[in-house]
Order: structure tokens, then sequence, then C-alpha cells
């Protein structure tokens, strides 16, 4: 099973915030940070940092939203960890193709191979379409030993190893290469919060977060997906399915939407968890955790030893980058026309 977080300030209740004493202090970084940390420990997949503003029009300010831009705080993240994935939310129609791509692969530099892009798309799908294209082919400019630093016979990198994408479409126009050292885990991994809509998008994707909260529901959107999969010539078992899940101690659900709500012991909490992902043919589950720092801190301490117990967690990680956590390969370099 493979289980992440989703970061926020003060929690995924919608009344979380009121909760709470020192409002101001929550929204520091060194709390954030701790949270992420507290899910190293259990030895979670990723922390997912969603970001509600990379889409617009909005006239509000949700206390659920996290407080940075999500690809700076994956980079200070990224220092302050060191195996735990990181996610970070980026709209394909606030940034330019080059742009984005140089960011995300600059932050799986920096993280070493553990960084991802949460893609939100827009309202013209052969756009978005051809933005990934157009990212994906600048993340695959130099291959894995193209870098030689071969100091006695001053090579810096092996140019038959570079890949100029000379990308000439419907929307860009992009030559690259990208100015960025590919990473250990050769590129960021891709995800995307699947829609009826977003079909196209999600079957370029390695992780889905399947929205919906009952086992019906999440499998007819898997089933849709795993049809589009095949028109793309990839498998199911290419691509990892998330829902999300709303733990609550106790005995009362709490109002979080989107989501599982799974009650009780830590016991009851993993019964339920192995149950939903066997009914809607999960691979894991995005923990939405309603009062935070307390929501990541049970989490871990109770249920994620009881997942152990059973043999369906991992007791320590066991690779260092995301594609390695997830049990995906490492992407292969795709050969394009010039």
């Amino acid at each position: 099973m493979h289980i992440g977080l989703s970061l926020t300030p003060f929690g995924h209740h919608p009344s979380a915030w009121r909760r709470k004493s020192g409002e101001r202090a929550a929204l520091d970084f060194g709390r954030m940070a701790a949270q992420v940390k507290k899910a190293e420990a259990g030895a979670l997949d990723f922390v997912l940092l969603p970001d509600q503003f990379g889409q617009r029009p909005h006239d509000d300010l949700s206390p659920l939203a996290v407080p940075f831009e999500p690809t700076m705080l994956v980079s200070a993240l990224a220092t302050a960890t060191s195996r735990i994935g990181l996610i970070a939310a980026a709209a394909m129609h606030q940034h330019e193709p080059y742009n984005l791509g140089r960011r995300f692969a600059s932050l799986d530099l920096i993280g070493e191979g553990r960084t991802g892009w949460n893609v939100i798309g827009s309202d013209d799908p052969d756009r978005d379409q051809e933005y990934l294209d157009v990212v994906s082919g600048l993340w695959d400019s130099f291959e894995a030993d193209a870098f030689t630093y071969d100091k006695a016979r001053g090579r810096f990198f092996d140019p038959d190893k570079m890949h100029v994408l000379n990308h000439k479409g419907t929307h860009f126009t992009v030559r690259g290469p990208l100015n960025v050292n590919p990473s250990p885990q050769g590129r960021p991994v891709i995800s995307h919060v699947l829609t009826p809509d977003t079909l196209d998008i999600a079957a370029l994707a390695d992780v889905v977060f399947l929205p919906g909260a009952t086992p019906d529901a999440l499998k007819a959107l898997a089933a849709s997906l795993v049809e589009r999969l095949a028109t793309r010539g990839r498998r199911r078992e290419d691509v990892r399915f998330f829902a999300n899940i709303i733990p609550s101690f106790g005995t009362s659900q709490s109002d979080v939407p989107h989501g599982f709500a799974v009650i009780g012991t830590a016991s009851n909490i993993a019964d339920q968890m192995q149950e939903q992902a066997a009914a809607a043919g999960l691979d894991g589950f995005v923990v939405l955790s309603p009062i935070e720092p307390e929501g990541v801190i049970s989490f871990v301490d109770e249920v994620i030893p009881e997942l152990r117990r059973r043999g369906v967690f991992r007791r320590a990680y066991d690779t260092t980058t995301l594609h390695g956590h997830l049990g995906l390969a490492r992407p292969v370099r795709l050969e394009r026309a010039s």
C-alpha cells in the first residue's frame, strides 16, 4: 500500500483554524516542515502540496490553502528532509512550458530525485496535451550519463547524449535543450487529480488522484482511465491510483468532503483502508487529516504501525527516489523526431 499526506497548515476540516490557538504560528515554515518530517518518519511515499489558487477565478482566502507558493515550499522542504517525496501543484495556464519544466527539473535535482508535478489543466485540452509533451521532451534533454566531467580530456559533457527538442506545434515553439542536469530518477513524477474531462491528461500521468467517496464511483472513473491508458499503449500497472481518506480517531465522522471517512481505532482505520483499497482497486491513499498537526502525528504513530503489523506498508524506505517509493520504473527517454 502507498500512502501520501495532503499538506495544510490547520487541517482539512473547514473550521480547523478556529479550534487552535496561535493561528499565525501555524503558518510558519517550521510548523509546516514539522508535519512533513513526521510523515517522513513514518516512511510515507510523499507529501502533496495542493494549490487552490492555481485555478482562477477565486475571490476568497481559504484557511485550507497552503500559505506558500508550492514549488517554493518544495525547494525549502527538500533541504529539510532526505527521503520523502514532494509533489507540488502548478497550473499549465499560468507558466510557460520551458520555465515550468526548468523549475521542476531544478527541484528534482535539489531533492535528489524526490519531486513530482501535480498537473492542473486549463480549459483547452489540445494545448494541455502539447504542453505536457513539450515539458516531458525538455526533461529528456540529456541522457543519464551525458555529463562526464572528464578533466583530462577537457570534456564537460558528451554532446551525442544531448537532445535538442526542436518542438514546433500549434501552441508552442520550443527549441531546448533544458539547461538542467538529469536527476537520479530521470525526470519528476507527474500526477493529476482526475475528472471526467481530464482523462487525456491523466493517461500521461504516473500518479492519478481519484475523487469520490464510494468504491463504485472510484471504480467507474478508474475503468474509464484504464481504457484511455490502453489507447496510449500504457498498462494499468504503469500508473498508481490513489483516493483520499479522512481518518477520525473516535466515533464521529469529520465534516471533510472529497474522500473516504475512516473512523475508529487504529485497527478499525486499517481495516477500512484495506477494504476500500480492495473494493475500488486502489494502490494507495492520500491522508486528509481534519486537524493538524495532531492528525499526522496520530496517523503515523498509530495507524502506520498497525499497517506494518499486517505486512501492507513498508517499515522503512528502501529506495531514494519518488519513482522508487511508488514502485515505478525509472522513466525511459523517448525518441522524438527532430
